[in-house]
């Protein structure tokens, strides 16, 4: 079906996409168009049906096709599994005013807006845009627009007023002009290395197929901007569980066939083994900044100094844009400023809003902050003069922005989400402004170089040194905008189902440097809520670690503040459990459940929604030590719990008999398992839609069953269904809940005799349960035994004796010696030996 085309496009172009099918279907080509084939049948099933058959995707980009979603999962199916679109599946045609971003911008693609009203030349070049032979060619013509570069929106700019680096900037030139060099801007706090590498950057980036910016503070936050560009490439790729993994898949295989090299710019380096570890081995060049100047011989250091005297007045006189700045006045502020280019820029940006003060009153000033800078502070003493006169300028420009940027100084200093701003009043510390106040004192503080407002993805940036000086104004009040600061993330922090996870990650780092920065023994109630929410969604992708931590303190606050019987305590208790019953600590978790259990049915009664909540924890823990005939009660009283107070349709339900289904496998009661799963499937895609994760889950249930019965097919494609889910949803590949359905599926493959397949998905399993878990986890121990039996079937007893004994091993350590599942293992293992050969001497 080489001929066939579908033509992606906006409403807003549906009649000018009517033009482009009848060109095609005059010059032979089967169309798809949307308006012609299936107006009102399922637009996406039917866009799937013909890229399935192998057709390829015309899209037509204008401003509305650019803003859709809808059009963006077009364009992005077409080239899944080959960005760089190599196999030309894609033809982009711009028919409106538009300026391609992201991955877009790094495709090829022709240019009909100069041509729409000339039939005849529209129809010869929408004739050579789709012309099969055409991918073997290179294009040329005067409608032809080349690959840009893919360049990092968000952070890769021109810097305004940028001078005096010009010697530096060839430094930075030469020493990336090999395969894989690496150069690190260095130098102190406030000199200008980010400047320097932003602006290099920018006046380079025609030599490089991808620029991108990495926050390189931590290993998350390059984790972080590597997915934000991965995401670029592959749809979805920044919501994946293990983000980690994620991540290295991008350095691994995304960043690479490029004619070009990738430029990666590691902004605040200090660890060098980050850069080591996250730069692709090969097609890329990376750009540090970092205080550090000491680094291996084959990362050139280009040490940056702060301005020569003549340099830093020019500058002043220059983006002061002040006629009655005399050199004198000026070099008088640059000489008391150090030459600091961060406090020059503060400076500049406070002279120039500020018409009605003189230059003299300006040094007057500053020279009164500097005697009163803080002694000791982790930055320079201009930093905090020109901060000092700089917010003074915003608050007399706005009143309300010294308490918006200090407030904001409670949060991690990079992509502050603009809600944080804007909940209820109440939460906000005294002084704040509200309405119409805040934008202003918003765009005071960005006018004066105190805040860096990005209006793409409406977040603030706050430089550390600004942030660290806003930090030391004054005990007290501090004190109170950290405690608002943390209830204003709190309320904002509303959700952590599924569908919220996008805002849960974007609020996710602030909420974590809110939580550090609380003051000593402070313990408000929305501290312990935040946590518990942080914890919770941390632990859902899978991320136990440092879930954990965050959950013991959420449990700790709410014991302080809200006494030991406080239903909210048990809410943190039944969640701690879960996060212990999910790395095999059972009895830890069985102490949290019955506390929590105990709780709730203080407060309630047996009979209220909310224990049925701690009987479902609990029962899974029970029957993960096979404790079935308990477990069975548990989950059975959480089904007519939740079936009285929320109906039987809710999830919940759905829940609880997805479980109580697993007892019944566990026992051999496969007939009473048959009408539990499949109620629980019903109720799942009732409640969430075909494709949400719980599905998954009762997918899985209702295969297990399928598996069961002999019922082998059925099983495959249940499981194939589930695994699906799981891959497209955020919960990404490598989440451990996938393990689950690739357990059930190497069983099946091995019942189909399918003992190659069977082998690979059940690695899998190990390699993600290893990974996420831990090795001595007892789901890795399942998943040992599921591998050792394909072994076995393949006649390589040796193997399977060995996967066997490490099961085993782990079993009685996590599960103990009398558990059904090690009493298995230990009955097949000692099987497995009696038929292994005997050798004899002769």
């Amino acid at each position: 079906m080489e001929s066939a085309l579908f033509v992606s496009r906006a409403g807003v172009d549906a009649d000018f996409a009517a033009v482009i099918g009848e060109i095609l279907q005059t010059a032979g080509y089967a169309v798809t168009l949307q308006q012609w084939d299936f107006a009102n049948r399922n637009f996406m099933e039917r866009m799937h049906a013909s890229l399935a058959g192998g057709a390829r995707v015309v899209a037509l980009l204008s401003p509305e096709y650019l803003s859709s979603e809808h059009c963006q999962a077009e364009w992005q199916n077409a080239i899944a599994g080959d960005p760089l679109n190599t196999k030309s599946r894609l033809i982009l045609l711009r028919v409106a005013e538009c300026e391609p971003a992201g991955l877009l911008s790094g495709l090829a693609y022709w240019d009909l807006v100069p041509v729409r009203e000339n039939r005849a030349l529209l129809e010869g070049i929408v004739r050579e845009a789709v012309r099969e032979g055409r991918r073997d060619a290179v294009p040329s013509g005067p409608y032809w627009r080349a690959p840009r570069t893919i360049v990092d929106g968000e952070a890769i700019r021109p810097v305004p007023g940028f001078s005096g680096r010009e010697e530096e900037l060839t430094a930075i030139a030469a020493a990336l002009a090999g395969e894989g060099a690496m150069a690190a801007a260095c130098g102190l706090g406030g000199v200008g290395k980010s400047s320097v590498a932003r602006e290099y950057a920018w006046r380079n980036r025609a030599d490089y197929s991808v620029v991108w910016w990495l926050n390189a503070e931590t290993e998350d936050a390059i984790v972080d901007g590597l997915l934000r560009l991965g995401s670029t490439f592959v749809r979805g790729l920044d919501q994946h569980a293990d983000r980690r993994a994620a991540a290295q898949q991008v350095r691994s295989s995304v960043l690479h066939g490029f004619a070009k090299p990738v430029l990666l710019v590691f902004d605040n380096l200090e660890d060098e083994r980050l850069v080591r570890t996250w730069l692709p081995r090969t097609g890329a060049r990376a750009l540090m900044t970092s205080r550090n100047a000491a680094w291996g011989a084959d990362i050139t250091a280009v040490a940056l100094q702060t301005w020569p005297i003549d340099t830093a007045t020019e500058y002043l006189r220059r983006e002061s844009g002040r006629a009655d700045l005399s050199e004198a006045e000026a070099r008088a502020i640059a000489e008391s400023l150090g030459g600091l280019p961060l406090a020059l820029a503060h400076a500049a940006a406070s002279l120039r809003g500020m018409r009605m003060v003189t230059p003299a009153r300006y040094l007057e000033r500053i020279g009164e902050h500097l005697k009163n800078a803080p002694r000791g502070a982790e930055y320079p003493r201009s930093v905090f003069a020109t901060f000092t006169t700089a917010i003074g300028e915003a608050e007399r420009e706005a009143a309300g922005a010294t308490a918006a940027l200090c407030f904001a100084a409670s949060f991690a200093p990079d992509a502050i989400p603009d809600e944080l701003f804007r909940q209820s009043p109440a939460l906000y510390p005294e002084g704040f402004p509200a309405g119409l106040g805040l934008d202003e004192a918003l765009g005071a503080l960005d006018r004066l170089s105190l805040l860096a407002f990005s209006e793409g993805s409406r977040t603030y940036g706050i430089h550390r040194l600004v942030q660290l000086a806003a930090r030391d104004q004054g005990a007290g009040p501090d004190a109170a905008r950290r405690e608002c600061a943390v209830a204003v993330v709190n309320a904002a922090f509303s959700d952590t189902e599924f569908e919220a996870w996008p805002q849960c990650e974007r609020l996710l780092s602030h909420a974590r440097a809110a939580l550090e920065n609380l003051p000593n023994g402070a313990t408000p109630v929305s501290a312990g809520r935040l946590a518990h929410v942080c914890a919770v969604y941390l632990r859902e992708r899978g991320n136990y670690a440092a879930a954990e931590p965050l959950q013991t303190r959420g449990l700790a606050i709410r014991e302080a503040v809200l006494g030991p019987e406080h239903p909210d305590v048990a809410t943190s208790l039944n969640e701690l459990g879960i996060l212990l019953n999910e790395q095999g600590r059972y009895r830890e978790a069985d102490r949290r459940y019955i506390r929590a259990q105990a709780i709730l049915e203080n407060a309630f009664g047996p009979e209220h929604r909310d224990v049925g909540i701690s009987l479902n924890s609990l029962g899974c823990s029970y029957y993960a030590q096979g404790r079935y005939g308990e477990a069975e009660q548990l989950f059975s009283r959480a089904v007519v719990i939740w079936e009285k107070a929320l109906g039987p349709d809710h999830s919940n339900v759905g829940r609880a008999l997805g479980n109580l289904a697993g007892v019944y496998y566990a026992q051999g009661r496969y007939v009473d398992a048959e009408p539990q799963v499949r109620r629980a499937l019903a109720i799942g895609e009732k409640a969430h839609g075909p494709h949400h994760p719980r599905v998954a889950i009762f997918l899985n249930n209702v295969a297990e069953m399928e598996y069961r019965l002999g019922r082998y097919d059925g099983a495959e494609t249940l499981l194939n269904r589930a695994l699906a889910i799981w891959e497209n949803a955020a919960l990404g590949p490598d989440h451990p809940d996938v393990a689950i359905t690739l357990n059930v599926l190497g069983e099946v493959h091995e019942a189909q005799g399918r003992l190659g397949d069977a082998e690979s998905v059940h690695m899998r399993a190990i390699a993600i349960r290893e990974k996420a878990l831990g090795p001595d986890h007892p789901a890795v121990a399942t998943s040992l035994t599921g591998l050792a039996s394909v072994r076995a079937r393949q006649d390589r007893h040796a193997d399977a004796e060995l996967l066997l004994a490490r099961a085993l091993e782990i079993q009685e350590k996590s599960l103990g010696r009398d558990h059904a599942e090690t009493k298995a293992t230990r009955e097949t293992l000692s099987a497995l030996a009696k038929r292994r050969p005997r050798t004899g001497k002769t």
